[in-house]
């Protein structure tokens, strides 16, 4: 192996050491509120809460409710209610900010779905809730060691109609 290449993968070995903080501290459990805008239509957004824990430094494990509503003036809207579980790991980390991707289950109650299931990649419905996955894209700002704010998209199998853009934050009430 020629010197000049040991030599840069010595100082990118060391680079990566440095740079190899995590998304949390492990063991961290984080609470957040979420913000959203549904791509499905035009006036519906979203709002939610969610837990976060942080099995180790890379992956976390993330639990979610979002209800969504609509800001316009319509007797026709049904909002739904969405309830998410999934996993996080790291997938880029420039310190304090992380870019994180994941996949979970994401389940609703929607009731325009079965209007709308052929359009759906990976979907099924069991009375009146619906199921499917998802891939979640998020990045992750440290503001302070309990305070994290994010930016996130969920592509979901349901089809594009349940496609969010979130923004949050996240807090850990345990953080020193």
């Amino acid at each position: 192996m020629p010197q000049i290449l040991k030599q840069y993968l010595s100082i990118m070995l060391i680079l990566g050491s440095y740079l190899s903080y995590g998304q949390y501290d492990p063991g961290a459990t984080n609470y957040g509120l979420v913000a959203g805008k549904n791509f499905g239509l035009e006036d519906e957004v979203t709002a939610g809460a969610r837990i976060e824990y942080a099995y180790n430094c890379f992956t976390t494990f993330i639990g979610e409710y979002n209800r969504s509503f609509t800001i316009a003036d319509s007797e026709t809207y049904e909002a739904y209610n969405e309830l998410a579980f999934g996993v996080n790991i790291i997938a880029f980390n420039w310190y304090p900010t992380t870019i994180t991707a994941g996949m979970g289950y994401i389940g609703n109650d929607s009731g325009i779905f079965e209007t709308i299931d052929d359009k759906a990649f990976l979907a099924f419905r069991t009375g009146n809730f619906n199921h499917g996955a998802q891939i979640k894209i998020r990045a992750l700002h440290h503001i302070s060691k309990p305070i994290h704010v994010f930016a996130e998209i969920n592509l979901k199998s349901l089809g594009r109609r349940y496609d969010t853009f979130l923004v949050g934050f996240s807090y850990d009430f345990n953080a020193r």
